[in-house]
């Protein structure tokens, strides 16, 4: 299996989904022992992966050094083409790759093509990256001397991914890294281990140096850290919860780290808001990809004065919201991913109906089965409120009533300050509100949901939503660090 997906005949390309495997060094590695693969749809075993080892990590990472040494000189020019080359061939494939996604995460399918088209135009926005790299020459008070700053490449990355947007995230983190010169070892995230091998084999069609990406395949913890505490990485990307972004904080701040954590979006909702328009978008921020965005919205912070008219708008929207088979073109919101999740989501329902909250619709785990959850709406929910200061990742809209002049406070009360969003027909109001509340990205009348590769998107400094910059031209601060040379003149 050393060919491209393409070259691939029809038993070998079955063998390959029921057991993916690790790409390193070159060839395909099958592992030790195996974890299953799950369909959310229905709940049933579809892959059993092969497990990668802690040798198999120091092959892969020993081949990525080396990957890098190789290619590190390689001209600005030549790393676009390699980016749009993968582009390329990830569109020649995209409907094979949406299939996989959909049964293997339980998206629906036109979700699913439209993440695959994304992360094809990911590796577009890299190239452009690659291009932006121009250097300086400032000048310098000593008239014997001349100054060149240049960005050069960090080395090794580790990139460390999650479930919910399986090849987009990737993309976000592996694009940039080889556009600008650097060598990946990629670990995704066992319950999507699947597509995770899929892409990397439709990425063997692509005319760039293969020894560029490694993907290593495992559901061990431990594997998992030794990869990011590995001598020879130089970085790590990480997208995933809170709690492990601290972790590698705490034990590789020797590291370059580029970690966009969790989230909890204040909606903030004032009364002279457009309620239709509002509750069209909050229903998007709360139920797209069935809530499991790191940008969903996690509390709904709405002056008391509308909180009610608002409840009942996002309660028709969530009642109308098509649930079911992903594979279904009417379908618009599909399973949660992992089983694991409807506790959590449970959980935090359960905690807010406790303090006061009213259920208007949804709240409990569909019957059949499948890991199905209804779009949910929660009215008259306490500040304090687990649901109100913890990620759900789940579809659930939970309404915050308050009185206007505590609505910024609020939004600013909380562990978190990944993306905010502000819903006003007031322009004074827009801005001032978008300014005062502490996130790195804030959205004016529209979803939370909304955002552009080639955008700034990360965590505002001092929260536990991150740190660092993915998207467009802040990548180059991310992936490239500065070296002067300053030379000497007669």
């Amino acid at each position: 299996m050393n060919n491209a997906i393409a070259d691939l005949d029809v038993s070998a390309i079955d063998t390959f989904k029921s057991h993916p495997q690790s790409w390193i060094a070159g060839r395909w590695v099958s592992g030790e022992r195996d974890y299953p693969v799950i369909d959310p749809a229905q709940g049933i075993e579809i892959a059993r992966v092969g497990v990668a080892s802690i040798a198999d990590v120091d092959e892969a990472v020993t081949a990525a050094g080396t990957a890098f040494d190789k290619h590190r000189s390689a001209t600005p020019d030549e790393r676009a083409r390699w980016c749009f080359a993968a582009s390329t061939a990830i569109l020649a494939h995209e409907h094979e790759l949406a299939a996989e996604l959909t049964r293997e995460h339980g998206k629906p399918l036109l979700d699913a093509l439209a993440e695959v088209r994304s992360a094809a135009n990911g590796f577009r926005v890299a190239a452009t990256v690659a291009l932006a790299d121009s250097g300086a020459a400032p000048r310098v008070a000593d008239p014997t001397k001349r100054v060149i700053v240049r960005r050069e490449p960090r080395g090794v990355w580790a990139v460390v991914t999650p479930w919910n947007f399986p090849l987009n995230i990737p993309m976000e983190y592996i694009g940039p890294a080889i556009s600008t010169g650097n060598a990946v070892v990629w670990k995704p995230a066992p319950s999507t281990s699947r597509i995770a091998a899929l892409f990397r084999a439709v990425l063997l069609e692509a005319d760039f140096p293969q020894d560029l990406i490694q993907l290593v395949l495992t559901d061990d913890l431990d594997t998992a850290r030794y990869l990011t505490m590995h001598p020879v990485i130089s970085s790590i990307g990480f997208t995933g919860g809170s709690a492990a972004g601290e972790s590698i904080r705490s034990a590789c701040s020797d590291k370059h780290l580029l970690l966009e954590l969790g989230g909890n979006t204040p909606m903030v909702v004032f009364a002279d808001a457009d309620l239709d328009q509002t509750a069209d978008a909050i229903a998007n921020a709360a139920f797209w990809n069935t809530g499991q965005v790191c940008s969903a919205a996690g509390r709904i912070l709405v002056d008391r004065r509308v909180s009610g008219e608002l409840a009942e708008r996002l309660a028709s929207r969530a009642r109308a919201r098509q649930t079911g088979d992903p594979f279904d073109r009417a379908t618009e919101m599909g399973p949660v991913h992992l089983e694991s999740g409807i506790a959590r989501i449970q959980a935090h329902i359960d905690d807010a109906t406790e303090r006061g909250a009213t259920l208007l619709t949804g709240g409990r785990r569909s019957d059949g089965a499948g890991w199905y959850f209804p779009a949910t709406v929660l009215a008259d929910v306490s500040p304090e409120a687990v649901i109100a200061n913890e990620e759900t990742f789940g579809p659930v809209a939970a309404l915050v009533p308050l009185d206007e002049s505590d609505l910024v406070a609020a939004a600013n009360d909380g562990e978190f300050g990944l993306v905010g969003a502000v819903f006003t027909t007031s322009l004074d109001r827009a801005f001032t509100t978008a300014e005062a509340i502490d996130a790195g990205l804030v959205i004016v009348n529209a979803t939370s949901n909304y955002w552009e590769l080639s955008l700034p998107f990360g965590g505002a400094h001092g929260r536990r939503s991150g740190r660092g910059r993915l998207g467009g031209v802040a990548a180059l601060d991310e992936f490239t660090q500065l070296k002067t040379i300053v030379l000497t003149i007669r």
